[in-house]
């Protein structure tokens, strides 16, 4: 692969735009990655099996990350510990930056377009067959 070219970036373009920001979001991408590239070496089937197991053990180290802050949640809160909690939900909040609340709009955008798209592909056709069945019975 030739460094500069489209083929060379698009990796790296869906790494960056796609894997979120915090490091456990590219765990699932880069195990799905890793089992794809050695299970390749026995043809097809193998790296597919390779990618959804590299997957899976992604998956489950993201959560293991995510799951941390829960228990440090969890002890703080038998504790009694306040001044921990309010820390710990500021460190939440300061994880949601710009582009996680930029990604919640435009997924509420692609869902409204859905819909959209939708209806308009369903309404005339609702509306053909009652025009239909309204021409037949007369």
């Amino acid at each position: 692969m030739k460094p500069w070219t489209p083929s060379f970036f698009l990796p790296v373009l869906v790494l960056v735009l796609l894997g979120g920001c915090s490091k456990a979001s590219f765990y699932p991408l880069a195990g799905s990655v890793g089992g794809a590239t050695v299970g390749a070496l026995g043809g097809p089937g193998p790296a597919a099996g390779g990618a959804a197991l590299g997957w899976g053990l992604g998956e489950g180290a993201k959560l293991m990350e995510e799951n941390k802050g829960l228990a440090n949640k969890v002890k703080a809160i038998s504790e009694g510990d306040v001044q921990k909690l309010v820390q710990q939900q500021l460190d939440e909040k300061m994880d949601d930056g710009f582009f996680d609340s930029m990604l919640d709009e435009v997924y509420g955008f692609l869902k409204l377009c859905l819909v959209g798209v939708i209806l308009w592909n369903v309404v005339p056709l609702i509306y053909t067959r009652y025009v239909h069945n309204k021409s037949q019975k007369k």
